[in-house]
């Protein structure tokens, strides 16, 4: 019995230490399997002329990742293991979703033209009888048509009737006044004494109406008087509301100009009180960085992220430039940069300035590998820095 679970305890003891075997090297495949890059460049002076490649593996080309950027245009693609996924995919699924859909449309339309189509092949021959019946009842329409032809006709002659009668009317009382007129001038000629009486009697009624057209005349006038006064009382109340609403711009412009001193010296204030705060967190900034425990702290991340730039510095660099701008004095400040990072490039980089002309035209090459081990050392080593806890938990607190 006792040997039965000895064995068992074996056997369990076996499959921990597989599993920890097992995460123990997935570990150290995450840590020390590095991932390698490979970038190329090149710009012949123009922005169409500008091409770019990178190209990204990790362990045995399992995960692999390139991306190509030409003529404006970028196109990716990702491997991870037996799957596949590349720019213009997610177009392609909408496009094939888009075709499905589409086609089911089609055959839905399709269907419901056919079911359209039999229903009218099972109503055909009603049709055929309606439009016999049709025909039919077309000779007493047509004579029905022809009747009311004739009345529209019949009502037209009427109408033109009377208007003719019309237009001879005017004609007949013109010839009516010219006869009366040659009556009266006869009768001037024959007897003057009674048209003299006549005269008087016109020359009466003519003064009665020359009072109409006085007493007409003064009315208008009246009025005339009237409206001229109700003008020049509208003309003063506009002459009296801008003199009003210039006076209330003024007032508004006097208020805000007898605001403005206080205004100035609340500002001047505010700026005064800005200053001093500003000077008591730079004091306070001072007195951060001045602190022992914090120079050391910052000492310690400083070494720390050099050895992570040497570390993933690139084993192949090679860069070769030409460039220029309008303006030469910039041109020669990027050269002055260019030369300081000269150390640390190595001799495979080329630059060239051109201060006559704008121009870029160059190639860029390099290659290297990252480990996570150094980003995995770095915070162990800054984790188990007394000096480092402490500066964080102080920059954690820290309030200006």
């Amino acid at each position: 019995m006792l040997h039965i679970l000895l064995l068992i305890l074996k056997i369990i003891g076996i499959i921990f230490a597989a599993i920890l075997g097992i995460l123990v090297l997935l570990v150290c495949i995450v840590l020390f399997v590095p991932v390698r890059y490979d970038i190329e460049a090149s710009c012949d002076g123009t922005l169409d002329g500008i091409r770019a490649k990178v190209k990204a593996t990790w362990l045995l080309h399992l995960v692999r990742f390139g991306a190509c950027y030409e003529k404006k245009e970028l196109d990716w693609r990702l491997r991870i293991a037996w799957k596949n996924k590349q720019s213009g995919q997610e177009d392609n699924e909408k496009i094939k979703k888009e075709v499905e859909a589409n086609d089911e449309e089609l055959e839905e339309l399709w269907k419901d033209y056919e079911e359209d189509v039999e229903e009218e092949s099972e109503e055909s021959p009603e049709a055929e009888r309606n439009l016999e019946e049709e025909s039919e009842e077309s000779p007493e329409a047509e004579r029905n048509l022809e009747e009311e032809s004739k009345e529209s006709l019949e009502i037209e002659r009427n109408l033109e009737k009377p208007w003719e009668e019309e237009k001879d009317k005017p004609y007949e009382k013109l010839e009516e006044k010219c006869q009366k007129f040659t009556q009266v001038w006869e009768e001037i000629q024959d007897n003057p004494e009674e048209t003299g009486s006549q005269l008087e009697e016109t020359e009466a009624d003519t003064g009665e109406e020359f009072e109409k057209t006085e007493t007409g005349f003064d009315k208008e006038l009246e009025e005339n008087e009237w409206s001229s006064e109700e003008e020049r009382k509208h003309i003063w109340q506009k002459i009296t509301e801008f003199c009003q609403k210039i006076y209330q711009k003024i007032k508004a412009i006097y208020q805000k100009v007898a605001v403005l001193p206080e205004k100035i010296t609340g500002i001047i204030q505010n700026i005064c009180g800005r200053i001093d705060e500003l000077t008591g967190k730079k004091e306070k900034i001072f007195d951060f960085l001045a602190d022992e425990v914090h120079k050391t702290a910052f000492g310690k991340v400083k070494k720390e992220g050099i050895w992570l730039l040497r570390k993933l510095k690139p084993q192949k660099f090679w860069v070769k430039i030409r460039y220029g701008f309008e303006d030469p004095y910039l041109t020669g400040k990027i050269l002055a940069v260019c030369s300081m990072l000269y150390p640390f490039m190595g001799g495979n980089v080329n630059i060239y300035p051109d201060f006559e002309r704008k121009i870029l035209k160059g190639q860029l090459k390099t290659a290297g590998k990252i480990r996570a081990s150094c980003f995995v050392k770095i915070l162990w080593n800054l984790a188990w820095c007394k000096e480092v806890r402490m500066t964080y938990r102080h920059v954690k607190e820290f309030r200006l």
